[in-house]
């Protein structure tokens, strides 16, 4: 299946797919370089998530790459639609700051250390995030109002692929996108 998005902003989407297949690979890492404009030191967050996903049982694995190709407008993903809900509900969920769904979508392979709650990712986000960009611990954030632009493009995408309303009730810069799957 395919799944071909128009917009003038469709490109910035990409990242999406790569950080779904890191987090999935194990490497929750990924996270800092995505939301990097938002943290004081995106590489010392990272290596804090790594401790992180090894006291919750995370295993790296080989990275399985997903297809996609970007155009001018365009990004076609040759996958089938949930894995493009999956990486665009990843994406979403991290931008408004709920870093606890890596939890949610990494497979955990050995046992978490004992005592290791999703909340860990939340408390590592709040010691590395810039001042103002996220509510402390928090695991409601950030509503998509204030949300950074690509992620309200990603949610009215998603919201489309799942078959809601293709009239976003937020701004989404450039106007909404058009999503076809063939």
């Amino acid at each position: 299946m395919t799944v071909t998005i128009t917009h003038p902003g469709a490109g910035l989407l990409a990242p999406a797919l790569d950080t779904l297949t890191d987090v999935v690979a194990g490497d929750w890492a990924s996270v800092s370089r995505l939301c990097a404009a938002r943290l004081k030191d995106a590489k010392t967050c990272g290596f804090d998530l790594d401790v992180v996903a090894v006291r919750a049982g995370v295993v790296r694995s080989p990275r399985q790459t997903y297809d996609y190709q970007v155009h001018h407008r365009f990004l076609v993903v040759s996958e089938h639609p949930a894995v493009l809900c999956a990486a665009l509900d990843l994406y979403v969920q991290l931008w408004l700051g709920r870093w606890d769904t890596l939890e949610q979508v990494a497979p955990v392979r050995t046992r978490p250390i004992p005592g290791w709650r999703p909340l860990e990712l939340l408390r590592a986000r709040a010691r590395h995030q810039l001042p103002g960009t996220w509510p402390e611990e928090s695991a409601d954030a950030e509503g998509l109002t204030q949300a950074p632009p690509t992620a309200r493009l990603a949610h009215h995408i998603l919201t489309a692929l799942e078959g809601g309303s293709d009239s976003p009730l937020y701004d989404v810069p450039a106007g909404p996108a058009a999503v076809h799957v063939t």
